[in-house]
């Protein structure tokens, strides 16, 4: 499992539901995951973070679906760039370890050996 985070600021004037309808894809992206999910910074509205999961068992499968999704992508990120200033975070990371911190008792089950 891998996990797809970016972190864009949006340009003075623009708004959340101006960055998802350029944000929102033309089409699919063909491959498994959930979300992604988008959030707003609490203490900055401009500032959006975009998370999904990719369930894909390899790095080079990653890979192999970025690139068979690049064209469709380029047009969305061309889309984006008219309301985003800047991005902060980009990245694609490999899931190691998902932990439960919900309660003391779930804390300490997980709790490292």
């Amino acid at each position: 499992m891998f996990v797809s985070v970016l972190v864009r600021r949006l340009r003075p004037g623009e708004s959340y539901d101006d960055f998802v309808r350029a944000w929102y894809p033309d089409k699919g992206f063909g491959f498994p995951g959930r979300g992604p999910m988008l959030a707003v910074n609490l203490e900055d509205e401009r500032e959006i973070l975009a998370v999904g999961f990719v369930d894909l068992p390899t790095r080079e499968a990653v890979e192999d679906a970025l690139t068979r999704v690049a064209e469709q992508e380029a047009v969305r990120h061309d889309r984006i760039s008219v309301v985003v200033e800047s991005t902060t975070v980009r990245g694609i990371y490999e899931l190691r370890d998902e932990f439960d911190f919900s309660t003391d008792a779930s804390v300490a089950r997980g709790r490292p050996g």
